[in-house]
């Protein structure tokens, strides 16, 4: 990593309980702003100082989220608005931006079709397509007939493309899996209700299962080749557990991101660890499931991002893991715990690593993940919340929700047939937004 980098790594992330004075004075920027009409730009400042962490934020985002969206709901409104119909394509995007409809199916996802006396179900996944929902679709009309459902990918929930939901009529679900973003929906005394799950529940706990694989690789980190998965950081903390046998090895997992595989490569080289290493990139599911199966450890070592998938989908293979300690807000997660794994830090890494080797029979992942965290309860859940706002008990709720799993891109269900929803995702195609001349190709 670079020296501007970690610069940039260490004021974002490092010491944050030490930077209220920051967003004192970031407060006072964003009321400037206010005054000189400059509205979207005060809320984007606001939103990037809330996913800081930095303390006081969430005071000062519950302030803006007040004043935009309780006060001032029109105001709000059109600054959400102009985010959205702001957004530029981009390499993942550009296809919907010629035939939107695509989104349904995957990218929108309905768990429950409509009745006479209530409502269905729709889920959409990935906070880059919540914009784009609104944006495509007529989100007011569709939410007359669904409870709409937001899946965010990222923490940090200050987002405008979320905000926006606040000016449909009915009540809008966010999953959200830290609890400071759950306190700031919950708090904000919209339209919008929280659920305390998030994409990492939505495993397929049927794809991935133990395998009876010799045991190949001692520790396998599964992440996109990206800078925020510190890789470099990553490479440096293991290496004394290479020092100390020279036969341990790692195996890494990925995609491009904003770096290239050829650069992971030589990250090994710098660390002078390549011949302990073995990458695969862009392997199918199947084989994810595999390659966690061969291994003993696995490691998350970002210091910021969203709801983890693979860490779980490595519990589900019955692989502890280890988590780097301050990870997104620094929360302790019930799910890391005795049975599954432990948290570490640069300095206790490798040690954290050994400890889990040594002690693997001890240990048992895949039964606290089946009995505490997976999508079957997680869509309970879901039902709950919704059974809470239609005022009825569980019992009462006109259908099961059909739940569904995350894959690498979009959704799928475990057992619904896709073809139970057809009708469903048809009447949502054919609600277009009055405000895009997009025209819907079948």
């Amino acid at each position: 990593m670079s020296l501007s980098s970690k610069v940039k790594e260490f004021i974002k992330y490092d010491f944050n309980q030490y930077k209220q004075p920051l967003v004192f004075a970031i407060s006072l920027v964003i009321s400037i702003l206010k005054l000189f009409g400059k509205h979207q730009l005060a809320f984007k400042i606001t939103a990037s100082t809330f996913r800081s962490g930095w303390k006081g934020s969430e005071k000062l985002a519950q302030k803006e989220i007040n004043f935009y969206f309780v006060q001032k709901p029109n105001l709000g409104s059109k600054i959400a608005t102009k985010e959205i119909n702001d957004i530029e394509p981009q390499s993942n995007t550009e296809r919907l931006f010629r035939k939107p409809d695509q989104m349904v199916g995957k990218i929108v996802t309905v768990i429950c079709n409509p009745t006479e006396s209530s409502k269905g179900v729709v889920i959409v996944k990935y906070s880059v397509y919540f914009g784009l929902f609104a944006r495509f679709f007529d989100v007011e009309k569709i939410s007359s007939k669904y409870y709409i459902i937001l899946e965010p990918s990222w923490a940090g929930l200050c987002e405008l493309p979320i905000f926006f939901y606040t000016s449909l009529k009915s009540p809008v679900f966010v999953q959200t899996y830290e609890e400071r973003d759950f306190e700031l929906i919950s708090n904000s005394k919209t339209n919008l209700i929280p659920i305390q799950i998030g994409p990492s529940w939505f495993i397929n706990h049927e794809v991935f299962v133990p395998q009876q694989l010799q045991k190949l690789y001692d520790v396998i980190m599964v992440a996109a080749w990206a800078k925020f998965k510190r890789h470099d950081e990553f490479f440096k903390a293991i290496k004394p557990c290479i020092e100390r046998n020279k036969d341990f090895k790692l195996v890494l997992v990925g995609y491009p991101v904003d770096m290239t595989k050829e650069e992971i490569r030589q990250l090994t080289q710098k660390h002078g660890i390549e011949e302990n290493v073995t990458i695969f990139e862009k392997i199918s599911r199947d084989k994810v499931s595999e390659v966690l199966s061969s291994s003993k450890v696995n490691v998350l070592w970002s210091k910021f991002e969203g709801n983890n998938r693979a860490i779980i989908e490595g519990m589900f293979c019955d692989i502890p893991v280890v988590l780097r300690e301050g990870h997104n807000y620094g929360e302790h997660y019930d799910f890391i715990n005795e049975m599954t794994g432990c948290f570490a830090n640069e300095q206790t890494l490798s040690d954290a690593v050994e400890e889990i080797i040594d002690n693997l029979d001890s240990l048992a992942p895949r039964a606290y993940v089946l009995n505490n965290r997976n999508a079957i309860q997680a869509t309970r859940a879901i039902e709950k919340c919704i059974a809470n706002q239609e005022g009825v008990s569980c019992d009462m709720w006109h259908e099961k929700l059909a739940v569904k799993t995350n894959d690498l891109v979009g959704m799928s269900y475990l057992k619904a047939d896709p073809q139970h929803f057809a009708k469903a995702n048809d009447e949502i195609k054919k609600c277009p937004s009055g405000n895009t001349h997009i025209q819907f190709i079948s």
